[in-house]
């Protein structure tokens, strides 16, 4: 029994490990009226976070480089803009509806969109915060169905502003 319990501990504490690796390019807080899951769930995100009502966000980074293992090429912020705002549109069927600048809590200056579409008669909101460092390009999302991303609006702003970009 206590070898069983000793293995539990080792596996929970290498999986703790692992999920503050996963994030070790930023940190963010989780607001009260959401619970992360990036810990629980095998995700392609380094931070995952949900409310009650299926409100979901989303923190990944993708590395920039020349190298063939890079995930994304070198650019500007305007550059990942026209990136973030075509995918939108032409593979989400998303309509712009704000564009505006964001500060990280670490005062790396980057942008923030507001998206909207309707999915099967309802609207959906979609919130997507970018960030571009010479190293990495941070992509923050969130969204739901309208009705319940308005409940959760506060949460997702807190988040956003607990973004720290770690060098």
């Amino acid at each position: 029994m206590i070898t069983l319990m000793r293995r539990l501990l080792q596996t929970a504490l290498i999986a703790a490990a692992l999920s503050t690796a996963a994030c070790a390019d930023f940190k963010i807080t989780t607001p009260d009226q959401m619970v992360e899951v990036s810990k629980t769930k095998n995700t392609a995100a380094d931070y995952v976070a949900m409310t009650h009502h299926g409100v979901v966000m989303r923190a990944q980074t993708f590395e920039v480089g020349e190298s063939r293992g890079a995930d994304a090429p070198p650019a500007s912020l305007e550059f990942w803009e026209q990136a973030v705002m075509e995918r939108m549109r032409t593979r989400g069927g998303y309509a712009l509806l704000e564009k505006s600048d964001i500060e990280a809590a670490s005062g790396e200056k980057g942008l923030r969109f507001e998206f909207g579409r309707d999915q099967n008669g309802a609207p959906y909101r979609y919130t997507v915060a970018l960030f571009a460092t010479d190293k990495r390009i941070h992509l923050i999302e969130a969204g739901g169905r309208q009705d319940r991303y308005d409940e959760a609006t506060e949460a997702i702003d807190q988040a956003l502003e607990s973004y720290v970009i770690k060098r």
